[in-house]
């Protein structure tokens, strides 16, 4: 078989684009795959939503975060949202109509404000993806770097030998040792002979120290999307800059996300007769640290 026959998709890729060192990949990996996958079910869990009861919440949710936009129109299935691209331009420069391709009901290209309403999350009509991947890659990168630590915390004895029968003898005598033989005997000469070293691994142990900055890299991550956390490090006392500062931040980030789902739900409520809501979910832990914050602000 040829080098390329043997060679997986990632690897035929980095040797096209010359990419080096080739085990280096700060997305394309398992460990970034399951830390996105974490990341959008935190943003999911944000958002409150009110939905028909026909409609997949998990399919709505996929496709509006991770897509930026979905098209709720009228179809012989009923009002539905289903997933698009867009098309077209309007004098403010908005896409005039839906570009949806399913499967049951084939082609469609409604006309927005008239035929089915365009149901963004950003401005731009992007979604969220591009912020999930870049925590999702430093975390991955975290992860890589705690294995490597670990690796090297498990080489604690290294023993330098002149021959094979010296090094069988003090295999046998690190094995009687760790088997927790309370006296082990050997040739004085072998042991006089031979070196050993015993590598200071706590040194060199980072394992902490990574752990400290994936709970920052974590605590990034809620921030953007309107987490409170412990980005205050959890002093004691805080002026009340610091506190409404942290506050607005967090308020300002997922404004943005609500703002737009709600100006789509009110369109749709009044061209399809619908009920749809959406409010940010807070919890029993988010509204203590509101209130240690409103205590630091008062104190």
């Amino acid at each position: 078989m040829s080098r390329a026959e043997l060679m997986g998709y990632d690897d035929l890729k980095r040797l096209y684009f010359a990419e080096r060192p080739r085990d280096v990949d700060g997305l394309a990996n398992s460990s970034a795959f399951y830390h996105s996958r974490k990341l959008l079910r935190q943003v999911f869990g944000r958002f409150d939503f009110g939905l028909p009861d026909n409609w997949p919440k998990d399919y709505f949710l996929e496709n509006l975060f991770k897509g930026g936009e979905l098209c709720i129109l009228d179809t012989e299935l009923g009002v539905i949202p289903l997933k698009c691209g867009h098309s077209g331009l309007n004098v403010y420069e908005e896409p005039t109509r839906c570009i949806i391709a399913n499967p049951i009901l084939g082609n469609l290209e409604p006309e927005i404000g008239t035929e089915c309403v365009l149901l963004r999350i950003n401005y731009d009509y992007s979604g969220i993806m591009p912020i999930v991947e870049r925590y999702a890659g430093l975390l991955a990168m975290c992860d890589s770097s705690l294995a490597v630590t670990l690796m090297n915390a498990k080489v604690s004895f290294i023993g330098l030998v002149s021959s094979n029968n010296q090094a069988k003898t003090m295999k046998r005598m690190y094995d009687k040792i760790s088997m927790g033989e309370p006296a082990v005997f050997v040739n004085g000469d072998t042991v006089n002979q031979d070196k050993f070293f015993f590598n200071n691994v706590k040194q060199n142990f980072v394992g902490e120290e990574i752990m400290r900055v994936k709970r920052m890299i974590t605590n990034d991550f809620l921030t953007e999307i309107g987490l409170n956390n412990a980005n205050l490090d959890k002093r004691e006392r805080l002026n009340s800059e610091e506190v409404q500062a942290n506050d607005e931040e967090i308020r300002n980030n997922v404004q943005h996300w609500l703002d737009n789902i709600n100006e789509g739900f009110k369109e749709a409520n009044a061209m399809f007769g619908l009920n749809l809501s959406v409010k940010v979910r807070r919890y029993d832990s988010e509204l203590s640290e509101s209130n240690r914050l409103s205590t630091a602000m008062e104190e």
